[in-house]
């Protein structure tokens, strides 16, 4: 499934503006789950690690005019929900939960939220959005009340770097915000500079299609393209949204970054009329996720992580950070390469695209489709 849905346009599928907002605070419609779905709700998920990180962690990129203060003194979300603006067939989870959030972040220091590099590009942009914590479910059909400690504004982009010609990476992007977290929010424990290995299990935590938080558990590393320390390459059920999501290995450690993958997110489903996720093999993985090695020894060169990041001891006895090995540039080596019916699919580095010039447009297109701004 789909993590950055860049090819919207270069496909003809609109973005289409949806109903009415509603004011969402508090109790949800009833959503009906059928068939099987990786992806789990906070408060029903199996692993207490993934589900304390999802609390005190996880971030959602909410535009300023999706989210209002009300007098209670939590806060509502002014949006609509999946099944109105996907047009979801009946069946199908999640359809009565809100689409708010436009990316994903991760906390990894006090004042530091981590996302990927096209969602936020400019001061500007970093300034349109919330930085808010909370955004979940605490029991079924229930969202988590967001209050005060939960939401933060943009003070300035600390760190912003996205690729150009055929890279996929460096594409990342770390916020200062406005005040240090309050409320029992903590930074992610950050995974040592070393390459995960083919087959081993990772986890994502996101806002895929805007919705609350889901833990999606079930993927593994398909290439691990461990000589490069660049990304990595997994079957996580991903959707626009999760940009910037939080990836976790098998100890609960931030090991990168999602970036985007296989598009579109939704298709009209034959006789139906309306829409379900777009599903592929789990063999077809094409989830590209970059690695946190390289991000922290960026923002270690910048002076911006102290010792909790960039000290030589930082990540349980070995560095956090370390320099990614350069790519290949333009020869049509960038990881991912076309495959049948119009995804991406992990390819070995060094290996010439078929169709270079459907790679290029592929890389063009994500550099131009930022995050799309509810509103």
């Amino acid at each position: 499934m789909g993590a950055r849905a860049f090819l919207l346009s270069l496909l003809g599928l609109g973005i289409a503006c949806g109903p009415s907002d509603q004011l969402i605070v508090g109790e949800l419609e009833a959503s009906v789950v059928y068939g099987t779905d990786d992806r789990l709700e906070v408060f029903n998920h199996p692993n207490a690690e993934l589900q304390r990180v999802a609390r005190e962690s996880v971030v959602a990129l909410i535009p300023t005019s999706r989210i209002t203060r009300l007098p209670q003194g939590h806060y509502g979300l002014d949006t609509f929900l999946l099944k109105d603006e996907r047009d979801l067939c009946p069946d199908e989870p999640f359809g009565n939960q809100p689409v708010a959030a436009s990316c994903s972040g991760a906390l990894i220091a006090d004042d530091l939220v981590l996302t990927a590099g096209h969602c936020i590009s400019t001061q500007r942009s970093c300034e349109t959005f919330r930085y808010v914590f909370n955004y979940h479910l605490d029991g079924p059909d229930e969202l988590a009340l967001i209050e005060d400690e939960d939401v933060y504004s943009c003070k300035r982009v600390a760190l912003e770097t996205d690729s150009s010609g055929t890279d996929l990476t460096p594409d990342f992007a770390i916020i200062e915000l406005d005040r240090p977290v309050e409320g029992g929010h903590k930074p992610l424990a950050i995974r040592p500079a070393t390459p995960l290995d083919e087959g081993d299990p990772v986890a994502m935590i996101g806002f895929g299609s805007g919705l609350p938080a889901k833990i999606d558990s079930g993927a593994y590393v398909a290439d691990a393209r461990a000589d490069r320390l660049d990304f990595f390459v997994a079957n996580l059920d991903a959707f626009e949204g999760h940009s910037g999501a939080a990836t976790f290995d098998s100890e609960s450690q931030l090991a990168g970054i999602l970036l985007g993958g296989r598009v579109p997110d939704y298709v009209i489903s034959p006789g139906e009329g309306c829409t379900r996720p777009n599903v592929f093999d789990d063999e077809d993985a094409g989830e590209i996720v970059h690695n946190i090695a390289p991000i922290v020894a960026a923002l270690c060169d910048e002076g911006l992580g102290g010792e909790d990041l960039c000290g030589p001891d930082a990540c349980g006895g070995e560095p956090c950070g370390m320099p990614s090995v350069p790519g290949t540039g333009g020869d049509g080596a960038v990881g991912v390469v076309p495959a049948d019916g119009g995804g991406c699919s992990a390819a070995p580095m060094g290996t010439p695209s078929p169709v270079p010039w459907v790679v290029l447009l592929l890389v063009l297109a994500a550099r131009r489709f930022r995050s799309r701004q509810v509103g």
